[in-house]
């Protein structure tokens, strides 16, 4: 499918978006700042959280945890259901004799309020306190996910003292803001990165004028990170005759990208992963660097060069494929894969998939119905989804 120019100017003028109020004073040594961070406040929580935080995904370091709060990072992002709740017990490691400077989000896959009440019990166990800052119904697609049980049950946790505030997780915030605004809920945690544009920017002005915190995920895009899996012993991901490479490869320097993020003044934070000290302090700069012409340039090129490999969950696909494949979930599976090195969360979320929908091989089919209005090749990324997870 070819992207034409119209398309390709909305995503150029996507990555200009103006930001005020966004002036970050200097910061000497990673180590060492010279300055304090410059927090900003999560909504109308009040709570003050350093511009990025920290992803901890399924198998955080308990060392660059801690290191990561010597810094000054001080919000932590994982979930319950996170390698069955061991993110969260290597992120009490981390936090041992820091609990107090940190600012911690979990999150629980519940859909009614009864096993919402058990996962939170299984988190304070988990990550060995008595509160969560901020708990989030996890993943939700629809305002009906969020159902009046679950928003009972967040505001019993709160009287409880268990929580301090409360609100979910998405990919859709496109359809998910008002639902929060209505609900009066506290937080959000939504994907946003520089190839969606300003395809969010509606929705997330409508929430943060709502009072709602905002901190955004997957914030490093398509900026690679992972090396073929050929080479760790995995799925080589062998091309067949004539397509498209299996996806393309890494950047040198993927600070760009989170720096895009970091500038806009509604997100309070963005929540990169971080697996290593290397990882750290390259995320660490984007809090100093100004988002400059060249740090968009490389965007827009980078952008175009992953058109056909990376999904910008706009949703368009959804329910467009007569079998019944979940579109948009295998192609944000895969990306766990293919740009954020992440196979052990890649193949869990997979398996996570009704059983029917894992069945189906798009390999059956002599044509593709779905069509991507970003240019997406689908049927590609499809095939690569089942053949690797399936």
């Amino acid at each position: 499918m070819k992207y034409d120019a119209s398309r390709r100017e909305f995503f150029r003028v996507g990555l200009s978006l103006p930001v005020a109020g966004m002036v970050l004073p200097a910061i000497g040594s990673a180590t060492e700042p010279s300055e304090p961070i410059p927090f900003k406040t999560l909504g109308r929580t009040g709570l003050k959280v350093a511009p990025v935080g920290f992803g901890c995904g399924f198998t955080p370091d308990p060392s660059v945890i801690a290191r990561a709060i010597d810094m000054g990072v001080n919000l932590f992002d994982t979930a319950n259901d996170y390698s069955n709740g061991n993110s969260e017990r290597l992120l009490a490691e981390g936090l041992k004799g820091r609990r107090d400077k940190a600012i911690v989000i979990s999150k629980t896959p519940a859909r009614n309020k009864s096993q919402a009440a058990a996962d939170l019990e299984s988190s304070l166990r988990n990550l060995q306190t008595d509160h969560v800052d901020v708990w989030l119904l996890h993943a939700k697609s629809t305002p009906q996910e969020v159902s009046d049980d679950l928003l009972e049950h967040g505001e019993t946790a709160k009287k409880q003292g268990k929580i301090r505030f409360y609100g979910f997780s998405t990919h859709d915030i496109n359809q998910m803001a008002d639902h929060a605004v209505k609900s009066k809920l506290d937080v959000i945690v939504f994907t946003y990165n520089f190839t969606m544009g300003t395809t969010k920017d509606a929705a997330i002005q409508r929430a943060y004028e709502a009072g709602i915190g905002l901190a955004a995920i997957k914030v490093m895009a398509a900026t690679g990170g992972a090396p073929p899996f050929g080479g760790r012993g995995g799925f080589a991901g062998g091309n067949r005759e004539g397509a498209a490479p299996a996806r393309p490869q890494r950047i040198q320097n993927p600070l760009p990208a989170l720096k895009w993020v970091v500038r806009n003044p509604a997100i309070a934070a963005a929540l990169p992963g971080i697996g290593d000290n290397d990882m750290l302090e390259m995320n660490f700069k984007a809090m100093k660097e100004k988002f400059t012409p060249e740090d968009q340039k490389m965007l827009v090129a980078r952008n175009e060069e992953v058109r056909p490999y990376y999904c910008r969950m706009c949703f368009q696909c959804t329910g467009q494929c007569p079998k019944g494949v979940p579109v948009p979930d295998e192609l944000r599976i895969l990306a766990y894969a293919d740009f954020y090195n992440d196979f052990l969360r890649a193949r869990t979320h997979f398996q996570n998939l009704p059983e029917e929908a894992q069945a189906i091989r798009c390999s059956d089919c002599s044509a593709c119905a779905v069509k991507c209005p970003n240019g997406v090749r689908v049927a590609e990324r499809l095939i690569r989804a089942q053949e690797m997870l399936a």
